[in-house]
């Protein structure tokens, strides 16, 4: 599994049924949350999840898999992880 830059998990690799809905549990509780969040801060659904998405890919540690802003799976190292133009430094 990895983060993806738009607040989402993925399956990086093969994928088993157990592992599908697993992945499918947690991005339906994220949109909702996202959903509710973006409401309450008065921005967009998009806005959110690309923020949060940012915050996720940050708080991974060396060894997890995350998406980089040109789209590829990147194995995250001690260094920081690459990000997207749009994130904030940090």
């Amino acid at each position: 599994m990895g983060e993806k830059m738009d607040g989402y998990l993925a399956i990086v690799g093969s994928a088993t049924p157990e592992l599908q809905r697993l992945v499918s549990d947690i991005n339906i509780k994220r949109r909702a949350v996202y959903a509710q969040q973006a409401r309450e801060n008065g921005v967009t659904f998009e806005e959110y999840a690309l923020s949060t998405g940012c915050q996720l890919i940050l708080k991974t540690v060396p060894g997890e898999m995350y998406q980089a802003p040109d789209g590829s799976w990147q194995t995250r190292t001690s260094a920081s992880p690459l990000r997207d133009s749009r994130f904030p430094p940090g």
